[in-house]
């Protein structure tokens, strides 16, 4: 073998290695995120190929979420990218109003008077009827610390396990809280919400019918 091509053949390495040990975290996969928000332009997020409406205020389809009685703080959004347009319904409810659902431990042993946020998202191009829900519980900093399940995202047909972490804040904080999309043992996608928002998207979910829900689930929670 060249000498020459020894130097190469340990920088495709080395890169392949720093590429595993990140996982989702690599600059090639980070999306880039804009707010704008100006003096008489209500505030929208852009990240990636996707970009959030302005938010409403209230319940856009009522039917949709009639089993939550009396849910607090509702608005609705859009999130619009790769000819689509995914209606967003972000709510608040005590975990009692979940007594229907099929909820993972985590949640379903949490007080019935438990606060969760609870998003429907309305189906996509592709999957025109099928709806998604997400629901999250309020996490505590030692949470945070170890990157413990946080809510789901789920349809009738699939899971998606969110986990959420302070790693890019301070530890001990609820600083630059960072919510992680996990199928299986693979983190798909990841947020950092709040003053300074960041996006995450792995490349495997290109073109993937997946890549819209995460989208919208990801808007929803940097408006929320």
């Amino acid at each position: 073998m060249s000498r020459k091509l020894l130097p190469l053949i340990f920088l495709i390495v080395y890169s392949n290695f720093v590429s595993a040990q990140n996982g989702l975290y690599v600059p090639a996969q980070e999306w880039p995120v804009k707010i704008s928000d100006g003096w008489f332009t209500a505030k929208t997020i852009s990240f990636g190929p996707f970009s959030t409406s302005s938010r409403k205020n209230g319940i856009a389809d009522a039917a949709a979420v009639s089993f939550i009685k009396d849910p607090l703080n509702p608005f609705n959004i859009r999130v619009n990218g790769k000819d689509e347009n995914v209606l967003i319904q972000v709510i608040q409810a005590a975990h009692i109003a979940f007594s229907g659902h099929s909820l993972p431990s985590f949640l379903d042993n949490m007080p019935a008077t438990a606060l969760f946020s609870y998003m429907l998202i309305n189906g996509t191009k592709n999957e025109p009827l099928k709806r998604w829900e997400m629901i999250l519980k309020d996490v505590t900093y030692l949470e945070l610390n170890e990157n413990k399940p946080a809510g789901v995202l789920h349809s009738a047909d699939d899971d998606v396990r969110i986990t959420a972490h302070n790693r890019f804040g301070a530890k001990n904080s609820y600083e630059n809280i960072c919510y992680e999309f996990h199928i299986r043992r693979q983190v798909v996608a990841a947020v950092v919400t709040g003053a300074q928002p960041r996006v995450w998207m792995s490349a495997e979910m290109e073109g993937k019918s997946l890549q819209p829900v995460l989208a919208a689930a990801i808007g929803a929670l940097l408006v929320r």
